[in-house]
């Protein structure tokens, strides 16, 4: 008896046992560590300083600059061979919801082909994904002036390049398009006329018959593609403009991309870089329509959601070009009692007057300097208009689409980068992409620090920065205009793990190598989103156990 009571004891006691037994077989319950090392890491702190060593737990960098002993148990070690690492680059201006639900195929190398030649390998690489009868589309992002030729491709070319099926080129918001073969006859099956050499009249009836035959299946299929393209050239938070129209398109409010398939991916946690929503809100003016910013103000929440998708300001627009100023001023009057940051579109110098001087009639009721508020774009501010913006608090953000200046750019070059870093104003660097301006942002550091376009013409003469501070635009500045400074924008202890692994190294390259950076790994939240050899296993590990 007393044997048998001994051994249901032990029984018992094995069983109680038994689980921990199994965690201490597992030394790193929560997963490894991951330790970079040996590289040349460009922390963009308030020091600037450049390590060799950072060390994550998680989503997030737990020491950066402090040696990590290697034979840790808990620590996975990559060597970066000396390679430059960076902090995630942030957008601060794009429209890439409405890109990324445009129609057809993402053509991924349309923005860094140097000849006809090269493009029309992009294009027969996005036909392969092409259903039959699918648009390859190409509106904006692109100019004649990249390519070798100077020009844009014929119809001939179009068509040798994909001949199967219909392929559609605009320049910018021009709405004069471009046709192949293919295309001119699905047109003309639509009553829509084009030319000999493939041009679409510039009445918007072609580009409204192209947006409209993206169904949301396809857009389904586009939309990882465009992801994919970001985070691969070290893209890790695009700030979005979540509208808008397609300028010279004749379409319905039903038929201008939206926020849905956006939340539908982000709910699904399939999301790959970090989406910031701006409320733009140009097509109404009736403030009390429940789509009017007031009514937004009153049901909306600043900061509401999560670290991969959240609102986080008002702009580009908030009301029809036709507003008053009186009108201007009412509903900015209102986004500052209602505490919300506020960016404004303005280009030309009287834009930028205009709107400068509705905010400082704003700023002499309710201070607005700790509301982070910007002019957007602000090609020819001049140095009067800069320090006024500073007298009241309000920063710029700029973008770089003089980069694929074209003929229907009407305004002067811009914007003076040097002129405004000097004047110490707040501002950051972003696309304006990607009708305007094309999404990839070593296109915007090149223009940044050369003042050159997509042509080689020297645009800004003397208004050039240095690459440490384009990065800093790129990186801690955005941050701070999204009220995420503790969370990104540098490689700092505590801070999200955003970051990439470049394949050249950003300080020391030639200038023209800037535009063929191909980024080797890309980091969200400590997350490979991309990754190519020698870290392509990072992608594929699901863990660090």
């Amino acid at each position: 008896m007393h044997t048998l009571k001994t051994c249901r004891s032990a029984l018992w006691l094995a069983v109680l046992v038994l689980p921990l037994g199994v965690q201490a077989a597992q030394p790193c319950p929560g997963g490894k560590d991951l330790v970079l090392t040996n590289g040349n890491i460009l922390t963009v702190d308030a020091n600037d300083r450049t390590v060799s060593t950072l060390r994550i737990r998680g989503e997030r960098l737990l020491s950066v600059g402090e040696p990590v002993p290697r034979n840790e148990p808990c620590v996975q070690v990559v060597d970066l061979g000396g390679r430059t690492v960076i902090p995630g680059l942030i957008d601060n201006h794009t429209h890439f919801v409405r890109t990324a639900q445009a129609p057809g195929p993402f053509i991924e190398g349309l923005e860094s082909a140097t000849s006809i030649a090269a493009l029309q390998v992009a294009l027969r690489t996005a036909a392969r994904k092409a259903e039959p009868g699918e648009w390859l589309a190409a509106i904006g992002g692109f100019t004649p002036g990249q390519f070798a030729e100077r020009r844009m491709p014929t119809r001939q070319e179009l068509s040798a390049a994909v001949p199967d099926r219909p392929v559609y080129m605009q320049i910018g918001y021009s709405t004069r398009g471009l046709v192949n073969d293919e295309g001119r006859r699905v047109l003309a099956a639509a009553g829509i006329n084009t030319t000999e050499a493939g041009d679409v009249a510039p009445d918007g009836q072609g580009l409204t018959l192209v947006l409209r035959s993206a169904t949301e299946a396809r857009m389904q299929r586009r939309w990882p593609d465009y992801m994919r393209y970001a985070v691969s050239l070290g893209l890790t938070t695009v700030v979005d403009h979540a509208c808008c129209d397609w300028l010279g398109a004749h379409l319905t409010t039903a038929d201008r991309p939206d926020l849905k398939l956006a939340e539908q991916i982000w709910r699904a946690g399939q999301l790959q870089l970090r989406l910031r929503i701006q409320y733009d809100h140009r097509d109404t003016r009736n403030q009390l329509d429940i789509h009017s910013a007031s009514a937004r103000l009153a049901n909306a929440t600043q900061g509401l959601g999560d670290g991969m998708y959240k609102a986080v300001r008002f702009g580009e627009q908030v009301l029809a070009a036709g507003a008053t100023d009186d009108e201007v001023y009412e509903v900015f009057q209102r986004i500052a009692d209602g505490g919300w940051a506020l960016s404004q579109h303005t280009i030309k110098e009287v834009e930028i007057e205009r709107y400068l001087r509705i905010m400082e009639r704003v700023a002499a009721r309710t201070p607005v300097k700790d509301l982070r508020w910007t002019l957007e774009h602000v090609f020819e501010i001049t140095p009067d208009q800069v320090q006024r913006l500073n007298r009241i608090g309000v920063g710029v953000r700029l973008q770089d689409h003089d980069y694929i200046r074209n003929a229907n750019s009407s305004w002067n070059p811009g914007p003076p980068y040097k002129m405004l870093f000097d004047s110490g104003i707040r501002m950051g660097a972003g696309s304006d992409s990607a009708v305007v301006g094309a999404l990839n942002p070593w296109l915007g550091f090149y223009f940044i620090t050369t003042g050159k376009d997509a042509s080689g013409t020297l645009l800004l003469p003397g208004q050039q920065l240095t690459r440490r501070q384009a990065l800093r635009l790129y990186t801690a500045s955005n941050a701070w205009f999204n009220f995420e400074e503790r969370d990104m924008g540098s490689l700092e202890a505590g801070k999200l793990a955003d970051l990439v692994v470049l394949d050249q190294p950003l300080l020391d390259v030639p200038d023209e190598a800037l535009k063929q950076m191909h980024p080797l790994l890309t980091l969200v939240g400590g997350k490979a989103v991309h990754a190519r050899a020698p870290f392509a296993g990072l992608a594929t590990a699901k863990g660090r156990n």
